[in-house]
Order: C-alpha cells, then sequence, then structure tokens
C-alpha cells in the first residue's frame, strides 16, 4: 500500500494512511451517497464538466444540498494531482449525505466528501473476452439510473464470477432478453455502419464516456441507433466494443464471436485524439 498518496477528506488533505472514513458516515453504513470517477492524461482531465453535471444532478435527485462550485471541484481535481505528482490516473469523488446520529434515520447537516486518486497508465488493450448474463441470476438495482450511487451489489457480484470465470467484464440482459449495460461500463455494437447501444430508458447508466462516442459516432457521419438488441441477435453484430472512463474504448468479443474492429478503432482513435 503506497501510504505516500495525499487524499481530501472534508476539508483537509491528509495522507493515504491517514484518510479514515468515519464509522457513522451514511454511505458507509446505509450507502447513502454516490460518486464519480474521473479519468486524467497527462494531467488533463477527461470532461470535468459533465463529471460536474452528473454529480450535481444526482446529488439533487437523492436529495443531498451541494453548494460547491464547479470551478471549486475543479480546483480541488488539480490539487490532487499536483499534491500527487501523478501524470495520468483516476481520480474518485465520493459524497455522502453526512454521518448518522443517534437515530439511524437522522442524519447531521455536514456532508463527507472524499476525494482519492490512483495511478493508472492508460495503453491500447486488445480486445477483451465478455460473458452475457441474465439480470434474474444478478439482480441489479437502479433506483436511479441517471446517477451512480453507491450500491453495487448485484454488479460487484457478477463482475466477480465473470473475472473468476476467465471474463472480462460481464454484459447483461434483462427477462425480455434485451441487451442492456455491462457490471460497470456500457456496452455498444456496430451493424453495417450502424453504432447500437441501449435506451437510457431501459435503465442504464449514462456514461460520459458513452456520450462521447455517441457524439464522436455523429461527427464521423455513422448512423445511431439505440434500437434493442436481444440477446439471440448478438452473433449477427460486425462489432462489439465497451466504454467507461477507466477503459475508454475497448473492443470486445465472445466464445464463438469475433471482429476486426475497424469502426470501433476509428472512433475510439478520434476520441483519443479530441481529448488526450
Amino acid at each position: 500500500m503506497n501510504s505516500k498518496k495525499i487524499f481530501y477528506i472534508n476539508g483537509k488533505w491528509v495522507s493515504k494512511k491517514n484518510a479514515n472514513i468515519p464509522h457513522e458516515d451514511a454511505g458507509f453504513q446505509r450507502g447513502y451517497g454516490l460518486f464519480e470517477t474521473i479519468r486524467f492524461q497527462n494531467k488533463k482531465l477527461f470532461r470535468p464538466d459533465k463529471h460536474y453535471e452528473r454529480l450535481s444532478k444526482g446529488l439533487l435527485n437523492i436529495k443531498i444540498d451541494f453548494d460547491k462550485s464547479y470551478e471549486e471541484i475543479l480546483s480541488l481535481l488539480q490539487q490532487i494531482i499536483e499534491k500527487n505528482k501523478i501524470n495520468s490516473g483516476l481520480i474518485r469523488i465520493t459524497i455522502t449525505i453526512g454521518n448518522i446520529k443517534d437515530d439511524p434515520w437522522d442524519f447531521n447537516s455536514d456532508l463527507n466528501i472524499y476525494i482519492s486518486i490512483r495511478n493508472v497508465v492508460f495503453s491500447s488493450m486488445s480486445p477483451v473476452k465478455v460473458k452475457f448474463y441474465s439480470e434474474e441470476i444478478f439482480p441489479i438495482v437502479r433506483f436511479h439510473p441517471q446517477i451512480k450511487s453507491l450500491n453495487y451489489l448485484g454488479n460487484m457480484l457478477a463482475k466477480r464470477k465473470a473475472t473468476k470465470d476467465g471474463f472480462f467484464e460481464p454484459i447483461f440482459y434483462n427477462k425480455e432478453q434485451i441487451i442492456t449495460e455491462c457490471a460497470v461500463r456500457n456496452i455498444f455494437f456496430i451493424k453495417d455502419k450502424t453504432v447500437f447501444t441501449p435506451s437510457t430508458k431501459l435503465g442504464v447508466l449514462p456514461g460520459i464516456m458513452r456520450e462521447t462516442v455517441l457524439e464522436i459516432t455523429k461527427s464521423l457521419n455513422y448512423e445511431i441507433s439505440k434500437k434493442n438488441i436481444l440477446f439471440k441477435d448478438i452473433n449477427l453484430m460486425d462489432e462489439a466494443f465497451i466504454t467507461s472512463t477507466a477503459v475508454g474504448v475497448l473492443p470486445c468479443f465472445w466464445e464463438n464471436w469475433k471482429s476486426k474492429y475497424k469502426i470501433c478503432t476509428e472512433i475510439k482513435n478520434s476520441i483519443e485524439n479530441k481529448y488526450f
């Protein structure tokens, strides 16, 4: 464990070793909070304005009053990069409603704000193998799909199962056999130069990288469709890739199916040229 890292805990910069979360924290005790993970490369933050927008909307939706401006959050993000002298990596902002008082349903009026950082070397990854799972096996809690809540139990169980079985990422389909999302990422398919991704109406998280892919795809003059993709039709696709802040655009394959990933590579390169 690298205890030399510097984290932000409720207004103070502390060593990783001393970055302790209170036992009474409502996020720890009840899962009452949310988080954002923000990528930076060569000390350049990836779309921090979009992350702040989702963070603010999410806090509003779960009834947490938040008064820090975008400029204040941006300054903290820049400071944690500089204080840790890290060139590329991921920053996580976690915000909870505060600490529980004597009554387990009563909280104090002070939010808990935690900001941590870790090194990540971003490099081009070879296509990764994925596995499709029914959401009936791993129930996914979508209390409010627009936010990144602290409740990821179903997602983590599926992720652990997939990893144990030798797969990089689990991809879910619902009871209607419609493909929805990954455990911690979004999924895209390409067929006949049309780029498909599940609609947010299915309850999927509107990822920041997902939004970026849609913008870049449009600029490259490819068609975009949010038409439902059924599990039985996945082998009819020409290409497939998963997306997240951490992995960017990552080609994927599954048992008895693989691709040459031509359009996927074009989208990936366009994003990297524009933002990194």
